[in-house]
């Protein structure tokens, strides 16, 4: 059972990693643009993958592809962060986290000619009742569907574009060839951000005072994307000794575990992290997350 625990673990990673994404974008980064920048550079890491099986020169539609699906990450993400910054993290990330595997069967149904089994439908149908129930937000800023409601759909479908191009570039090159020409389309897709010039400032730091807010804000950023690192190595070390269906089935204890960790900040530390509940909300939003986790798993059961 260690893989059961390191999946739990995992998935705790995870969900730390979507509450330090909103706390940065609340308290330290003021534009979204900033944490794409530099989710983007922190990507380029991948370029260690170049010493394992890397083709430098791979089929040019391989190339293309590859390059088209890490933009496509890049606008992704800065829906994604455009979102949390307007919306609560408990309601944006859950409703990213439905509309990507909808999508995704969308596009591949009709581009990768994929056949949906009946519990697969099912799931997809789950997972739509899942996105809508969260979509309802209820906080002092607002009530109901808004704007970063939109953003995180239309992150969602980027996020789809994004994997389904990786897939099909996976099918037919080495995952490394794919996988860092993908993040280097991310990064190439975030440069035309440093022409605006108080975005400049933004990433850099205009003064003193702004310089020691990026520092801290890169310290927990730091923190954010090695939470997020622990969650990629600590799954994929878990599928090394279980079964990938069964562990990909508790992926989506992370909407659960995000949603139950900001109602206790919420709650026992306001200072550091706040989001508004009623309890007519949270039954609301378990139920959601119980429809989204049940859809998950039976993607992947089947």
């Amino acid at each position: 059972m260690l893989w059961f625990w390191i999946v739990i673990v995992s998935q705790f990673a995870n969900a730390g990693a979507q509450l330090l994404d909103k706390l940065l974008l609340t308290k330290k980064f003021s534009k979204p643009a900033v944490l794409t920048f530099y989710t983007a550079l922190w990507n380029l890491f991948a370029l260690v993958f170049i010493f394992f099986d890397f083709n430098w020169f791979p089929d040019r539609n391989v190339l293309i592809v590859s390059l088209i699906s890490g933009v496509a990450f890049t606008i992704a993400l800065q829906f994604f962060y455009m979102g949390m910054k307007k919306g609560e993290a408990s309601h944006i990330a859950p409703l990213v986290g439905g509309v990507v595997p909808v999508v995704s069967f969308i596009i591949s149904y009709f581009w990768l000619d994929e056949v949906l089994t009946e519990m697969q439908i099912w799931a997809v149908v789950l997972l739509v009742i899942g996105t809508l129930l969260i979509s309802f937000e209820k906080s002092r800023r607002h009530s109901g569907i808004h704007i970063g409601m939109l953003w995180a759909v239309l992150a969602g479908v980027f996020f789809a574009i994004a994997y389904v191009l990786a897939r099909w570039a996976y099918l037919q090159e080495s995952f490394s060839t794919g996988f860092v020409w993908a993040r280097m389309g991310s990064f190439i897709a975030v440069l035309p951000f440093l022409f605006s010039s108080s975005l400049r400032r933004s990433v850099f730091g205009k003064n003193k005072k702004s310089k020691k807010k990026l520092r801290s804000g890169l310290a927990i950023f730091a923190i954010n994307k090695s939470l997020a690192a622990f969650y990629f190595v600590g799954m994929n070390f878990a599928m090394s000794l279980a079964s990938a269906t069964l562990v990909n089935a508790l992926a989506g204890l992370q909407y659960g575990i995000l949603f139950f960790l900001i109602y206790f900040f919420s709650q026992k530390k306001p200072s550091f992290f706040k989001e508004y509940f009623t309890k007519h909300e949270i039954k609301h939003q378990l139920a959601a997350i119980m429809f989204l986790i049940i859809g998950l798993a039976l993607l992947v059961l089947d």
